[in-house]
């Protein structure tokens, strides 16, 4: 039954990795997606800077040709005031030059403040290109990165399957059937370590006589709570799957509590009182898996 316990332990642990692999390479995409989001966004800004340049360019050209018709005009309407025949028509001629100077006026100061604004845009243009060039290189190296990790977890996903599958024959068909059915109403997750009489999936205390049994190691038991395949996480022929160090000695639950050592008064010292830090769930031991 050892074996059979170490199998299953084994099996559990190529599904968390092979699960965890799996969901690195379906998360590749949108990992991708995102790093291209900042990317997109700078040459956007980019390029409607460049689509506003030329707006301003096209505007100011447009300015140029009004000024320069009014500016004309207005040389042509002052030979008209020297070659007036009469006072109503001097009036008429210096009326319409109030008219152009007026408009005129208008459209030089609209030129000014395209030109700033053409100034403030061209300022900003080459800060922006830099970016881009920054955030292009960024993006390329954060791709690699993420396409490598794609590929390296699918050919350890390739590796734990061929594993698993030449595990199999070894566990007995009525166990793997157990095994799977907890797997499958327990999000993949069969298998449950104990440290210090607790389950490490659900953290619940298991009975004193159920951790008593459990550490013969001769038989499949169950969490009473959660239902998952129980097996004791510092029993030596786990070791290779063992997280963490054993604690230190707290008594077997059940067992009398060890004596404490004596005080310089000769009396006992009494134990600090307090809880158990919470205890971490497993994860799957061997080669870490790089996460994007």
């Amino acid at each position: 039954m050892q074996e059979t316990i170490l199998n299953l332990i084994t099996l559990q642990d190529l599904d968390n990795k092979i699960r965890i692999w799996r969901q690195t390479a379906a998360e590749g995409p949108a990992k991708l997606e995102q790093a291209r989001e900042r990317l997109s966004a700078l040459e956007a800004e980019r390029g409607a800077l460049i689509a506003k340049q030329a707006e301003n360019a096209k505007a100011r050209r447009e300015l140029e040709a009004e000024t320069a018709d009014l500016t004309q005009r207005k040389a042509t309407n002052q030979t008209r005031q020297l070659k007036a025949r009469n006072s109503n028509e001097y009036r008429a001629v210096l009326k319409e030059a109030e008219t152009i100077t007026s408009t005129l006026t208008a459209k030089e100061d609209e030129l000014l403040v395209l030109m700033d604004e053409g100034e403030k845009l061209q300022s900003l243009l080459p800060g922006l290109a830099a970016d881009c060039a920054s955030e292009t290189l960024a993006f390329a190296d954060q791709e690699s990165t993420i396409r490598a990790i794609i590929k390296e977890g699918q050919l350890s996903e390739a590796e734990a399957l061929d594993k698993r599958n030449a595990l199999l024959p070894s566990i007995p068909p009525a166990i793997l059937g157990r095994y799977n059915t907890i797997a499958g109403n327990r999000d993949g997750q069969a298998m449950a370590p104990v440290v210090q009489g607790m389950c490490r999936i659900c953290r619940l205390s298991i009975p004193p006589q159920l951790f008593n049994e459990l550490q013969k190691n001769d038989k499949l038991l169950a969490c009473p709570n959660c239902a998952r395949i129980l097996y004791w996480m510092h029993h030596p022929a786990f070791k290779d799957f063992c997280t963490e160090p054993e604690p230190q000695a707290q008594g077997i639950p059940g067992d009398k509590a060890e004596k404490q050592p004596k005080g310089e008064n000769g009396k006992r010292r009494r134990p600090t009182k307090g809880k158990e830090a919470p205890e971490s769930a497993p994860a799957p031991d061997g080669e870490k898996v790089a996460q994007i």
